[in-house]
C-alpha cells in the first residue's frame, strides 16, 4: 500500500524536506522544501547558539503545517555535520523535538557517508571511483569497486565552516583562497589513506556541485549533462576572485548557477579541485541523488549498503 513520507535534512547550509509516495521498491519525489539557513555559522566556541535553534525550530513548524495538512504519518528527521558537531547537539536537538514535535536523529559521519553511496548508487556509471559529497560542515569522501563501497571518511571540511573562518566578504579574495586551499591540504596531508585515493572519474553530490556543475554548463552548453571537468575548476575559481567587482557577464553567470551559494560556491570549489587533483581525477560526475534518497533504501525500505 503506498504511503507518504517526509524526510527532514536538517544540514549545515540548508533546512529541507521532501515529501514522497513509497510503495513497495519503488518512490516518487512529491514535493520539497528548501531553506538556507547557515548553521555551520551559528556555531561559536562548539556551541549552536540560540539563534541557529531559533531558526530551526521555525523553519520545523512551518515543514509541520504540511505534515498535518497531508497527512503524512510517517516523518523522518536527521541532522548532519552541523548539530553532530556542536557540543550542545543532544540539548539542542531535544529541544527542537520538543518545540516542534518532531524528532531529530543526529546522524554520523560514517552513516551519512553510506547513505550518500547507497542514494547515489543506483546512477553511478562507473563500477569503480571515489565519491564525495561536500556539505557546508564537512566532507564524505567514499572509494568504492564493483559498485561496492570499500572504504569511507568524514573529513572536517566544509565550504560554509571554510567561508566562515577566512572569508571576510561575500567571495573571497586571492590570498583568502590561498589560505583555504592551504587548510583542505592540511587535512588531507593527515589522511594519508584518503590522499593515497586515485580514481580517474569521481562522483559529486551536494549543493556545491550541483552549482559547480550548472556554472560550467552554462558557459559550455555543448558539454556532456552534470559533467564538469576537472581543469576548468581553477578556471571557475579564479572568474570570482577577482579585487575588483564583478563585470555583468561573471554576475549575471554566478547569480544564474548559485542564486543560492553565493556565499560558499568558490570555497567549495576550492575543495572540489584538491581533493580531484589528489585523485588524480579527470572529471566529476554530479548526481542529484544522495544522502535522503540513502535514508528511503535503508531505513524505510530496507536495501543497501550497512
Amino acid at each position: 500500500m503506498p504511503m507518504l513520507h517526509a524526510i527532514i535534512d536538517i544540514g549545515s547550509n540548508t533546512v529541507r524536506m521532501a515529501i514522497y509516495r513509497i510503495e513497495g521498491r519503488a518512490f516518487d519525489l512529491l514535493m520539497k522544501r528548501k531553506y538556507t539557513v547557515g548553521l555551520a555559522g551559528y556555531l561559536s566556541r562548539g556551541r549552536l547558539v540560540r539563534a541557529g535553534i531559533e531558526k530551526t525550530v521555525k523553519i520545523l513548524r512551518g515543514f509541520r503545517r504540511y505534515i498535518e495538512t497531508f497527512d503524512i504519518r510517517h516523518v523522518h528527521a536527521f541532522a548532519t555535520a552541523a548539530l553532530r558537531s556542536a557540543t550542545n547537539s543532544r540539548a539542542a536537538a531535544a529541544e527542537i523535538a520538543r518545540r516542534t514535535g518532531v524528532n531529530v536523529r543526529i546522524i554520523s559521519g560514517d552513516e551519512e557517508a553510506a547513505y550518500d553511496f547507497v542514494g547515489a548508487t543506483r546512477s553511478i556509471p562507473y563500477p569503480d571511483g571515489v565519491m564525495m559529497d561536500i556539505g557546508g560542515g564537512s566532507t564524505e569522501i567514499i572509494s568504492y569497486a564493483d559498485h561496492t563501497m570499500r572504504a569511507r571518511w568524514s573529513l572536517s571540511l566544509g565550504a560554509l565552516a571554510l567561508r566562515r573562518d577566512h572569508v571576510a566578504g561575500l567571495l573571497p579574495t586571492r590570498e583568502e583562497c590561498r589560505r583555504m586551499e592551504a587548510v583542505v591540504r592540511a587535512v588531507l596531508d593527515a589522511d594519508p589513506d584518503v590522499c593515497a585515493l586515485r580514481a580517474v572519474h569521481m562522483v559529486g553530490l551536494g549543493g556545491v556541485l550541483s552549482s559547480a556543475s550548472r556554472m560550467y554548463g552554462l558557459l559550455h552548453p555543448e558539454g556532456a549533462p552534470r559533467l564538469l571537468p576537472v581543469e576548468t575548476l581553477p578556471l571557475l575559481i579564479d572568474m570570482f576572485n577577482t579585487p575588483e567587482p564583478l563585470d555583468e557577464q561573471r554576475a549575471v553567470l554566478l547569480l544564474r548557477a548559485a542564486p543560492d551559494r553565493l556565499h560558499n560556491i568558490v570555497p567549495g570549489m576550492i575543495i572540489a579541485r584538491v581533493l580531484a587533483e589528489t585523485f588524480a581525477a579527470e572529471d566529476i560526475l554530479y548526481s542529484d541523488s544522495g544522502v535522503r534518497e540513502g535514508y528511503i533504501w535503508k531505513e524505510i525500505i530496507g536495501i543497501g549498503e550497512p
